[in-house]
């Protein structure tokens, strides 16, 4: 008779406990992602975060993740991985969970390409405790990264469309220096001609040039425009969006490092929260992170025409602002959008040669990778 019992027991224990698992199982599972730092740069490292909480009586002798990560993030340290396309892959860790339990689990993560990864879902699978059933769930479980685009040295990388030599890339920038004078000081061998103070000069019988700094009232206003649509481009044509994407935080950089307001605009989608794509002219590094941001999160397609972006920036334009159009090419109907802005000053960088006409009141330069010279940041 006990032993009949017995055996009543340990049956009526496997039903109760299958009852609980399969009606509380992943109840009070707490799972956190996170990233330590919410923007790097291709080549640095990225410290990844995945906790797991059992906040219930119920053990779970294993349970199973798996989420999908993205080819742009690689892990530095090999686990276990599988890669379902050319931009995602699926990472599988197991965790055996007692009561009340947290486990954290940290992973070092390589930034290897721009843009802007957004984890969200992820699957759960466990089983009772004596492993008689399984159950998986899918649960969002969201945790945000982006991976600007790189920086680069832009002199020597732009060749000037009126040039007659040829390809000859300009050394200066292309922006003229906002520069008002303060005064006078000693002549160096580095000065240009153009800046020396004659008449201060005759004065002092010593060769002086003029002191400057920089006036307040310079602005630019960055627009990356896309001219295609199409929803299939080759490797090629991503490849010069992607050297356009870089082009544009490079100028930037430059007008940051400078201290000029600058802004940024483009007529691609935007992945992520806001599609608006438009940054107002501004200084310090809060808005520099929000225009590298704003480059991470742009696609290979366009939103709207150029010529509507322009239209809605040209009501935002204050006095002293001037525009760099940075396009994967240079198109007619491009030209004849900003032919439309006389009393804005006006910078064209194609990455890509073309036979388009240019009125006088627009410079237009073609981008030379080759010249280009990345530097770490």
């Amino acid at each position: 008779m006990s032993s009949l019992l017995f055996i009543i027991l340990i049956a009526l224990l496997v039903v109760i406990q299958g009852i609980l698992y399969k009606r509380s199982i992943f109840e009070k599972i707490y799972i956190t992602r996170s990233f330590d730092n919410v923007g790097v740069f291709p080549g640095e490292k990225v410290a990844y975060e995945l906790a797991i909480e059992n906040r219930k009586f119920l053990p779970l002798t294993w349970v199973s993740i798996d989420e999908k990560l993205y080819t742009g993030l690689e892990f530095e340290i090999s686990t276990k991985v599988q890669k379902l396309n050319e931009d995602v892959y699926l990472h599988n860790c197991m965790f055996s969970l007692l009561p009340y339990q947290k486990i954290i689990r940290k992973y070092d993560l390589k930034a290897v390409k721009r843009g802007y990864y957004q984890l969200k879902y992820m699957t759960m699978t466990s089983t009772n405790m004596l492993g008689t059933e399984e159950y998986s769930v899918e649960r969002e479980e969201p945790a945000i990264i982006s991976v600007y685009p790189n920086i680069v040295d832009l002199r020597g990388t732009l060749i000037p469309a009126n040039t007659t030599q040829g390809d000859f890339s300009v050394k200066r920038w292309i922006i003229e220096d906002p520069m008002v004078i303060t005064g006078v000081r000693a002549y160096s061998g580095n000065d240009s001609l153009k800046s020396v103070n004659w008449k201060a000069t005759a004065k002092n019988q010593q060769l002086l040039v003029n002191k400057y700094d920089y006036t307040a009232d310079k602005k630019i206003m960055i627009i990356l425009n896309l001219e295609r649509q199409e929803y299939s481009l080759n490797k090629e044509d991503i490849q010069t969006i992607e050297e356009a994407i870089e082009v544009c935080a490079s100028i930037a950089s430059m007008m940051q490092e400078t201290g000029i307001p600058v802004g940024f605009a483009t007529n691609s989608h935007m992945l992520g929260p806001s599609d608006t794509g438009v940054l107002d002219p501004d200084t310090g590094d809060k808005h520099m992170t929000g225009i590298l941001d704003s480059l991470a999160r742009i696609s290979y397609f366009k939103k709207f025409k150029s010529r509507e972006l322009l239209k809605l920036l040209v009501t935002r334009f204050s006095w002293g602002t001037e525009i760099i159009v940075v396009t994967p090419e240079v198109s007619e109907e491009l030209i004849g959008d900003l032919q439309s802005l006389n009393n804005i000053k006006t910078t064209v960088i194609s990455l890509s040669k073309s036979d388009v006409d240019v009125p006088s009141n627009i410079n237009l330069f073609y981008y030379k990778l080759e010249g280009a010279h990345y530097e770490a940041i």
